[in-house]
C-alpha cells in the first residue's frame, strides 16, 4: 500500500509538470497555429487526460480486488477450521453415544427400577417441602392480610365512633326543623355505609375462610400419604414375595392344560399386580381395550392389548401378558444337568417366540391411542423370568431393538406404583394450581376492599365538609338561615313552633360578630 501511495504522487506531480509544460508549449504555439492544429491539441490533450484518469482508476480498483481476495482467502480458511472441528465433535459425540449405549445396555433392570425409586421418594419429599414452604408463607400472607383488616376496620370504627360523638353533641343543639333533616340524613348515610361495608367484609371473609380450610385439607392430605408410603412399600414387598408362592403353586397347575387358559390365567396375575400397584380401574387403566389400525393394503386389523394405562402426559403405556411354562416345569423336574440345559434352551426359545408375536402386532401404530415408544410383555412368573434373562444375555438386547420391555411380576409392580405415584404428585400440582388461584382472588378482592374503603373515607371526609357549610349557612354571617326564621316570625308568620332561645342567641352574636370587627377597626384608624 505505501508502495502504491508513492506511485500514484509520482505519476500524479509528473502528470501536473507535463500539463504545465504543455499549456506552456500550447500557449506559444496557439499563437502561431490555425484553429484547426488548435482542436487537433485539446483533442490530444483530452486523450492523455482520459488515459491518466483511467490508470489511476484501475490501479484503484485493482488494489480492492487485491484486499477483497485476501479477505476471501481468510474466510475461507476459517470456515474450513470450523467444519473440521465440528466433524471431530460429531465423531466425539458418536462414539459417546455409543458408549452411553453398551452402558444402558448392561445395566440390571431391578437395580434401575430400585433407582427411578428411591430419585422419586427423594422427588416427592422435595415436593413435600416446597409445599410446606408454600403453605407456611400463605398462613405468614394471611395473617398479615388479618391484622391489616383488623387495623382498617377499628381505624374505621374510630371514625364511626367521633361520629357519633359530633351527632351526640350536636343534636342537643339542634331542635329545629333543619337539624332534623341533618340528622335524619346523617344517620341514612351512616347505614348506608355500615352496609356497604357488610358487603365487602362477608365475602371477604368466606374467601378467608375457605383459602384456610383447603390450604388445611391439602397438609392433612400430603402428611397423610407420606405416613402411608412406608406402609405402602412393605405391602408391596408382602405382596410380591406372595406372589412369588402363587405363581409356583399355579405353575404347577396350569402345566399342561391349553394355551387360552394360560393365557387367562396371564392376564388374571396382571390385573391383580395392577390393583395392587394403587391405580383405578377405569380411568387410570383400561382392560381388553380394543382398537384398530390400518393395513399397507389398506384393510382394517382389529387390536386388544391386554392393558391401556394412563400417564399424566396424555400418553398410554401398553402391557401384554405373555405365559411360557411347559418348558420352565420340565426344567424344574430335570434330573440330569443335560435334560435341564435342554429344557432351559427350549424355555429361551418360548420367550423369545412370545417376543416376535408381540413385536408383530405393532401396538405402537394403534389408531387414536398416544402409546410410548415400547411395550412392556408380562411374564406372570417371577423364576421363569429371570431364568429366561440368565441363561441368554442377548434376550434383553432383542427385546429393546423390537421396542419392548420384558418384566417380571416385581419389575412391573414397581413400575405400575411409579406411575401411581406421578398419578398422585399430579393431583397434588392440581391443588397447588387451586391454591394459588385462590390465592390470586383474595387479593384481587382484598384490593378492591381496599378501595372502597378509601372511598368510604372520602365520602365521609366529604359529608363532613358539607356539614360544615350547611352549619355555617345556619347561624354564621348576617343572612343565616336561624335570623331569616327569626325575623320572618317576629314580623307576623303563623307558626305551631318556636326556636330555643339559645339558638337564636346564638345566630345573633354570630351575626354581631362582623359588625363588631368592622367597628373595632374603624376605631383605630
Amino acid at each position: 500500500m505505501p508502495y502504491l501511495y508513492a506511485c500514484l504522487k509520482i505519476i500524479l506531480a509528473g502528470g501536473r509538470m507535463e500539463a504545465k509544460s504543455a499549456n506552456m508549449r500550447l500557449c506559444f504555439r496557439f499563437s502561431r497555429i490555425n484553429m484547426t492544429d488548435q482542436l487537433i491539441y485539446l483533442l490530444i490533450a483530452a486523450a492523455a487526460a482520459c488515459m491518466f484518469v483511467f490508470l489511476l482508476t484501475w490501479a484503484v480498483l485493482r488494489h480492492r480486488y487485491q484486499t477483497e481476495r485476501q479477505a476471501l482467502h481468510t474466510q475461507l480458511a476459517e470456515r474450513s477450521e470450523q467444519y473440521r472441528f465440528a466433524a471431530q465433535e460429531k465423531e466425539e459425540a458418536e462414539a459417546e453415544l455409543a458408549g452411553l449405549r453398551q452402558a444402558h445396555q448392561s445395566a440390571q433392570s431391578n437395580l434401575a427400577a430400585a433407582n427411578q425409586h428411591i430419585e422419586d421418594l427423594q422427588a416427592r419429599q422435595s415436593d413435600y417441602a416446597c409445599l410446606k414452604k408454600d403453605y407456611e408463607d400463605l398462613r405468614v400472607s394471611n395473617e398479615r392480610l388479618n391484622a391489616q383488616m383488623e387495623q382498617e376496620r377499628r381505624i374505621h370504627e374510630e371514625k364511626i365512633t367521633l361520629l357519633q360523638d359530633a351527632r351526640a353533641n350536636l343534636s342537643h343543639q339542634f331542635q329545629t326543623l333543619a337539624n332534623d333533616i341533618l340528622e335524619e340524613k346523617t344517620k341514612r348515610f351512616t347505614e348506608q355505609n355500615r352496609e356497604n361495608l357488610n358487603q365487602l367484609l362477608n365475602p371477604l371473609n368466606e374467601r378467608i375462610s375457605g383459602f384456610s380450610q383447603l390450604v388445611q385439607n391439602t397438609y392433612e392430605k400430603e402428611t397423610k400419604e407420606r405416613l402411608t408410603l412406608e406402609n405402602e412399600l412393605k405391602r408391596l414387598q408382602t405382596l410380591n414375595n406372595q406372589l412369588h408362592i402363587d405363581a409356583k403353586a399355579l405353575t404347577e397347575a396350569l402345566v399342561g392344560t391349553q394355551n387360552k387358559a394360560q393365557g387367562n390365567w396371564g392376564e388374571m396375575i396382571l390385573e391383580s399386580v395392577l390393583e395392587n400397584s394403587g391405580l383405578v380401574k377405569g380411568r387410570e387403566y383400561i382392560v381388553q381395550a380394543s382398537s384398530t389400525r390400518q393395513e399397507e393394503d389398506g384393510s382394517v386389523r382389529r387390536l386388544q392389548p391386554d392393558v391401556l394405562v394412563n400417564l399424566p402426559d396424555g400418553k398410554q403405556m401398553i402391557i401384554d401378558a405373555k405365559v411360557s411354562l411347559t418348558a420352565y416345569v420340565r426344567y424344574t423336574q430335570a434330573q440330569t444337568k443335560e435334560d435341564a440345559e435342554r429344557e432351559l434352551a427350549a424355555h429361551a426359545a418360548s420367550v423369545r417366540s412370545h417376543i416376535k408375536g408381540l413385536s408383530l402386532k405393532q401396538y405402537s401404530e394403534i389408531e387414536g391411542v398416544s402409546t410410548l415408544d415400547f411395550v412392556f410383555m408380562f411374564i406372570p412368573v417371577e423364576p421363569a423370568y429371570l431364568l429366561a434373562l440368565q441363561h441368554d444375555n442377548n434376550l434383553f438386547q432383542e427385546c429393546f431393538d423390537k421396542r419392548i420391555m420384558l418384566t417380571g411380576p416385581s419389575t412391573l409392580l414397581a413400575t405400575l406404583c411409579t406411575v401411581a405415584h406421578l398419578w398422585r404428585n399430579e393431583q397434588q400440582n392440581q391443588n397447588a394450581l387451586t391454591i394459588a388461584e385462590e390465592g390470586g382472588k383474595l387479593y384481587d378482592k382484598f384490593v378492591g376492599f381496599v378501595q372502597t374503603l378509601e372511598s368510604v373515607g372520602k365520602n365521609i371526609e366529604q359529608a363532613q365538609n358539607q356539614y360544615q357549610a350547611a352549619y355555617k349557612q345556619l347561624y354564621e354571617g348576617r343572612g343565616n338561615l336561624v335570623n331569616r326564621a327569626e325575623k320572618l316570625r317576629k314580623l307576623g308568620i303563623k307558626a305551631g313552633k318556636q326556636l330555643e332561645k339559645s339558638l337564636t342567641e346564638q345566630a345573633a352574636a354570630e351575626q354581631e360578630a362582623p359588625r363588631i370587627g368592622a367597628v373595632g377597626s374603624g376605631g383605630e384608624a
